[in-house]
C-alpha cells in the first residue's frame, strides 16, 4: 500500500542513534513518522537525489561540477563548484529570478523561491528567525563584496 508525503517537516536521530527519524506529513494519513536505519540512509539519499534529478535536470545535487559555463534555457548560469574535497563539493548556480513572500496557509513560514515560475524553479521555506538570520547574512556579505570593489576615477 503506497502512502504519498507531501511534506517533510524535520529529521533526528534517535536516542539510540541506530535510526534516522523524519517527520512528514500526508493529504491523507495525517502526521507520520518515518525511520529509516543509520546504514541505509546513504542509499535513500542516493536515490532520491537520482529520481529527483531524472525529474528536475540540473537541479542542484551537489554531485560533480557544472560542465559549462554558459546559460541554461531558463538564463540560470552554473558557477564553478566551489570544494574542499570531492565529498563537501557544492555547485552552484545563478538563479535568473526569485520571489519572497509570506505563506498565506498559516503555517508562519516565510517562502523563498528561485527561478519563480520556470522550469527549474527551487523552493525553500524559512522560519521567521530564519529568514531574518538569512536576509542579514545576505546583506553582510553583499556589503562586504562592494566594499571590496575599485572606486572609479574621476
Amino acid at each position: 500500500m503506497a502512502i504519498r508525503i507531501a511534506a517533510v517537516s524535520s529529521a533526528n536521530m534517535s536516542d539510540d542513534e541506530k535510526e534516522v527519524i523524519v517527520q512528514t506529513t500526508g493529504k491523507y494519513t495525517g502526521a507520520l513518522e518515518l525511520r529509516f536505519g543509520v546504514d541505509c540512509v546513504d542509499d535513500l539519499i542516493a536515490v532520491l537525489t537520482k529520481v529527483r534529478g531524472g525529474a528536475q535536470p540540473g537541479v542542484l545535487n551537489g554531485g560533480g561540477p557544472a560542465e559549462t559555463a554558459a546559460p541554461d534555457a531558463d538564463g540560470a548560469a552554473p558557477v564553478k563548484p566551489v570544494a574542499v574535497d570531492k565529498a563537501s563539493e557544492v555547485r552552484f548556480e545563478i538563479p535568473k529570478n526569485c520571489t519572497i513572500s509570506a505563506d498565506t496557509s498559516g503555517r508562519g513560514l516565510v517562502l523563498f523561491i528561485l527561478n519563480h515560475r520556470l522550469e527549474r524553479q527551487a523552493g525553500y521555506a524559512f522560519s521567521p528567525d530564519a529568514a531574518k538570520q538569512l536576509a542579514g547574512g545576505l546583506m553582510k556579505s553583499a556589503d562586504a563584496l562592494l566594499a571590496q570593489r575599485p572606486i572609479p576615477k574621476s
